[in-house]
Order: structure tokens, then C-alpha cells, then sequence
């Protein structure tokens, strides 16, 4: 990605717009500066729609389109660009059109090995926290 604009960061960007509707939280919060996609995204992986779902919202919604969309959510804030759909593919997840690859039970060792390698790879976590500020910039204009 780096500084690259193609369709693949609005994909991420898309992603993050859906995590604001879900959550009811802004890309970026005011007061601590924390991300949102770092926050939601340990939620995301343990598909804790409970804690993740804006709380205004109480238990009024549909659980399989919250769990479609947390999932599409989750596809397109993929830390890889690769690894993100396309936004065709993105809109027939959300319609419930397209197959879905649910996410491997084994998170804990997968955010592990993710975590040892982040700094080893070519993309480091700041890299990508950096994206996540370009992205945030580009979702503000």
C-alpha cells in the first residue's frame, strides 16, 4: 500500500465507514487517538457482536446481517491489501450473495504469528499504522 491509492484502499477505507455504522464510534476517537480499527479489530476476530455493536441500537437489529456485515467489515480492514475483496465482492457479501470463507478457529496463534513477524516483513506495524492515518485523512475529505 504504501501511499498507494488504488481500490483496494477504498476497500479499507469502505471497511472503516462500515466499523463507524456498526459501532457508532468515529475512525478515529477525539479525545484518545485510538484508532478504530485497532480497537474493533480483536472484536471482529472473536465475532463478539455484543461488545462491538453500537449500544444505542440495544438489541434491535437482525444478528445475521450485524454478523455479515462485522465479517465484511473485517475482510476489508485486512492489514494486507492483497488479502482484501473487491469492492464487486463486497457488495455481494453484504447482499448475502457471495460465499463467505469463514475466518480460522485458531485467532490467538494466527494474531501471534502476525505479531512476530509484523516487524520482520516489508510492512511494519508502523507502516500500517500510518496507512491508517492516510486512510483516516481520505475518509475526512
Amino acid at each position: 500500500m504504501h501511499g498507494v491509492v488504488d481500490e483496494k484502499t477504498d476497500v479499507f477505507a469502505f471497511g472503516v465507514l462500515l466499523l463507524e455504522l456498526i459501532t457508532g464510534h468515529r475512525a478515529v476517537d477525539s479525545n484518545s487517538r485510538q484508532s478504530l480499527v485497532i480497537w474493533a479489530k480483536p472484536l471482529l476476530d472473536t465475532n463478539n457482536v455484543k461488545d462491538l455493536a453500537d449500544p444505542r441500537l440495544g438489541e434491535e437489529y437482525d444478528l445475521t446481517e450485524m454478523k455479515r456485515t462485522m465479517l465484511t467489515a473485517s475482510m476489508c480492514v485486512h492489514h494486507a491489501s492483497s488479502k482484501r475483496p473487491y469492492m464487486n465482492q463486497v457488495v455481494l457479501l453484504l447482499k448475502g450473495e457471495e460465499t463467505i470463507i469463514e475466518p480460522k478457529k485458531n485467532l490467538v496463534a494466527q494474531k501471534s504469528l502476525m505479531l512476530e513477524a509484523c516487524d520482520l516483513e516489508d510492512y511494519t506495524c508502523s507502516s500500517y499504522l500510518k496507512d491508517l492515518n492516510r486512510h483516516r485523512q481520505l475518509i475526512m475529505e
